[in-house]
């Protein structure tokens, strides 16, 4: 590599991370405190309540049909939009305004899967909850969000431009190698090039899949405005004026896709399915077959399975990269190891900023004690 392309490359470098180094920090600081987020809310009180699945046990499973009349009993008015089957042995009813297709405007209520009992959630956000939002968007909703996306891919870029340099730079030093009989600015070089090799598959899995996550609704609009649109032009039929009951419309999707587990149910006229069909969407079992999905439109009028449809690739991605990006589908160990290389992420930012300020307060130094050696020059003169 010639001087002139070297030159290139330390600039992205230097740039791009001193772009994105602020955001950074904020994103290693919370997404650390993410990884343990379930332990967070159960430290403060804020967990899904246990004694209720051990009251539970034992007693015939509530069918999902009354657990949707209860939610819309307590929300007079609201009609069922999405029920949510989560893997706590929870589910989660969603409730709205008749006719209104955003999931967004309406209300949640929880029961227990086994026993059907409300879960009386705690008022007010979670701790988890706050972290997140300053995670994802820096609480300024969808700016926010697909700012911290290009964010994301700004640091992807400084990764790969120190992989570039990494080898023309250490090519005379031992790998790991720190000089800690040198000055502060080399041992700091020293500590943030270790640190950043280290890091440097990891970081970029986690630089990509944040800023796919960041992305996503962009990605979901896309996958509405293709794949679900031709799936309500392919399926023609007029609303149905009564509905099946849920329960019917789930038995048909599980008939027609063994060997899965119910994921979600949207109703007719919500955002994720047509007027007419219940979009039921099914999963894997394992952790990450858990984000595997398949959606079955069941006609909401006779209870039968119309169409059975895989996500499309892009819209797998999006998301596979929830599990790979937060490091949640391996148990403890991941955690830990998630967490050393969050922490060791932070270092290298650090370190490099420490480089670059180093050196811009030398080279501040310099031009002074230049400028002060022209002077007394000229007064000689």
């Amino acid at each position: 590599m010639n001087a002139s392309t070297l030159r290139t490359w330390y600039a992205v470098h230097r740039w791009s991370s001193l772009i994105c180094t602020l955001n950074l920090l904020v994103l290693c600081l919370t997404g650390l405190l993410l990884i343990f987020h379930a332990e967070i809310d159960d430290l403060f009180g804020q967990g899904h309540p246990e004694a209720a699945l051990v009251q539970g046990a034992g007693k015939p499973r509530p069918s999902a049909q009354s657990l949707v009349d209860v939610a819309q009993a307590m929300h007079a008015g609201q009609t069922a939009k999405s029920i949510f089957f989560s893997d706590e042995n929870i589910i989660n009813v969603r409730v709205g305004p008749p006719g209104e297709p955003k999931l967004a405007i309406g209300n949640n209520v929880q029961f227990d899967a086994t026993s059907g009992e409300r879960h009386h959630t705690v008022p007010g956000e979670t701790i988890s909850g706050f972290i997140l939002k300053l995670h994802v968007n820096l609480f300024l909703g969808l700016p926010g969000q697909l700012f911290m996306g290009v964010m994301g891919l700004v640091f992807v870029l400084s990764l790969v431009s120190g992989l570039v340099l990494y080898a023309p730079f250490m090519r005379k030093l031992a790998f790991g190698l720190l000089r800690f009989g040198k000055s502060t600015r080399v041992i700091h070089a020293d500590f943030h090039n270790l640190f950043g090799i280290v890091v440097m598959a990891w970081a970029l899995v986690v630089g990509l899949t944040g800023s796919f996550l960041s992305f996503s609704p962009l990605i979901i609009g896309i996958w509405q405005k293709t794949e679900l649109q031709h799936l309500i032009n392919t399926l023609p039929g007029r609303d149905p004026t009564r509905l099946v009951p849920v329960d019917q419309a789930i038995d048909a999707a599980k008939a027609s896709v063994p060997g899965k587990d119910i994921a979600y149910v949207f109703y007719p006229g919500t955002e994720y399915s047509t007027g007419r069909h219940y979009g039921v969407v099914l999963r894997g079992h394992t952790e990450l077959e858990k984000r595997v999905y398949t959606i079955a439109m069941v006609d909401a009028a006779d209870g039968k399975v119309a169409a059975v449809r895989g996500m499309p690739w892009y819209l797998q991605v999006l998301l596979l990269s929830g599990p790979f990006h937060f490091g949640n589908y391996a148990g403890r160990p991941l955690q830990i190891l998630w967490a050393l290389l969050t922490i060791m992420t932070a270092g290298a930012t650090v370190t490099g900023f420490v480089v670059w300020l180093k050196r811009h307060r030398r080279s501040a130094c310099a031009s002074t004690t230049a400028a002060a050696a022209f002077a007394r020059t000229g007064e000689k003169a």
